[in-house]
C-alpha cells in the first residue's frame, strides 16, 4: 500500500483504521496521539473527529512511518493471539522480561525505536537483513 498517495477516502479509511486499532487496544487518548506521533499537532479531545470519519490524519513521512508500524504490530498481535483478539491489549500492558521488565506500551510510547523493538519481538520476520 503506497500510503503517501492515497485519495481522501483512502486516507479517511485508514484513519478509521487506525483509530480503531488503537482503541481495541484500550489504550487512552493521550496514548494514542502518543503512539501515533500526533501528540503535539492534535488535542485528546478532539480525536473523536477522527474516530467518526469527519477528518482523517495528514499523513506526512512521519506518520507514514507511524502507520507502518501500527499496522505490523496489530497483524502480528492478531497472528500472536489469533484466537483472543482480546489478549493483545493485556498483553501490552504487562511486563516483559526480554523488554527488562517494561510493558510494550511503554516502549512504544517511547518513540520509533521502542515500537520498532515491540514489532521485531512480535514478528521475527521484521529482524531479517537482506
Amino acid at each position: 500500500m503506497d500510503i503517501i498517495n492515497l485519495n481522501n477516502e483512502e486516507q479517511a479509511q485508514l484513519t478509521f483504521q487506525l483509530t480503531q486499532i488503537l482503541e481495541n487496544w484500550k489504550l487512552e487518548d493521550g496514548d494514542q496521539l502518543n503512539i501515533l506521533g500526533l501528540e503535539d499537532t492534535i488535542k485528546p479531545r478532539h480525536l473523536y473527529m477522527y474516530r467518526r470519519g469527519d477528518k482523517s490524519f495528514v499523513f506526512d513521512d512521519n506518520m507514514v512511518k507511524r502507520t507502518k508500524m501500527i499496522l505490523g504490530i496489530n497483524e502480528s498481535l492478531g497472528t500472536t493471539f489469533p484466537t483472543n483478539k482480546e489478549y493483545a491489549s493485556v498483553w501490552l500492558k504487562r511486563n516483559v522480561k526480554k523488554f527488562k521488565h517494561k510493558t510494550p506500551l511503554e516502549l512504544m510510547l517511547s518513540g520509533d525505536t521502542g515500537m520498532n523493538r515491540v514489532w521485531h519481538f512480535l514478528d521475527c520476520t521484521q529482524g531479517w537483513r537482506s
